[in-house]
């Protein structure tokens, strides 16, 4: 009986040995494990690190490049600039003493404008027509040009500056009045139909204007007359 007992304690004993022993093993093994995770992790940063590093190294030249792009185009312009200025050297006084030019004859063209002097205003106005194509005051010289000739009764002279001044800026502001005038001129002409063609024209097109209005009241009279 006592026999029995001693060899059951014997091997209980050695069953916890053996659970003990591998108790120890797993956590040998764990230890490992965590080790190596750690070692990955610390290289998976590194890693990481070094990608970064790549990455920012990558944008600083790209921009790099970018700024030499950028300082290229901008010599090259200046380059460009200086052989124009080389060139012509007075270009820029030029353009500038121009519409100085321009805008001094405009002034004084409004001034005899006002004190009737309207053949030498006419002469300036077709002065500025020619001399400056592209000049702030174009619009208002053709404009201002036909007011003259229909003021000194130059009816044929007076179309045609309206209809040149229609047909070359169709979307300016003085297209209204100047087919109201042309309305009138047609009157004076004895070209009734082509009257109330210009002044319906002005009540279709620019309603809300002044001229519109006072084509309606020419309209009245012409069709009492046909």
């Amino acid at each position: 009986m006592l026999s029995s007992i001693g060899l059951n304690a014997q091997t209980n004993n050695e069953s916890i040995d053996l659970i003990i022993e591998k108790i120890e093993n797993l956590e040998i093994e764990l230890a490992r494990l965590a080790n190596q995770i750690d070692s990955n992790t610390f290289e998976v940063q590194k890693l990481d690190e070094s990608n970064q590093a790549r990455y920012v190294d990558l944008d600083k030249r790209i921009h790099e490049l970018e700024a030499i792009i950028l300082l290229s185009k901008e010599e090259v312009e200046e380059e460009t600039n200086e052989e124009l200025k080389l060139e012509n050297p007075l270009a820029e006084l030029i353009e500038k003493d121009g519409e100085e030019e321009e805008f001094t004859l405009w002034s004084n063209t409004l001034r005899l404008i006002d004190n009737s002097r309207y053949s030498e205003a006419a002469e300036n106005l077709r002065f500025l027509i020619l001399s400056y194509p592209n000049g702030a005051y174009l619009v208002d010289s053709y404009f201002w040009l036909g007011e003259i000739y229909f003021l000194q009764e130059m009816n044929e002279d007076a179309y045609e500056t309206y209809f040149s001044l229609i047909n070359n800026f169709p979307d300016h502001e003085r297209v209204s009045t100047s087919l109201y005038k042309l309305g009138l001129i047609s009157i004076k002409l004895d070209k009734n139909e082509e009257a109330i063609a210009f002044f319906e024209r002005v009540i279709l097109n620019y309603p809300n204007s002044g001229s519109s209005v006072l084509s309606e009241q020419e309209l009245v009279k012409l069709k009492k007359l046909i």
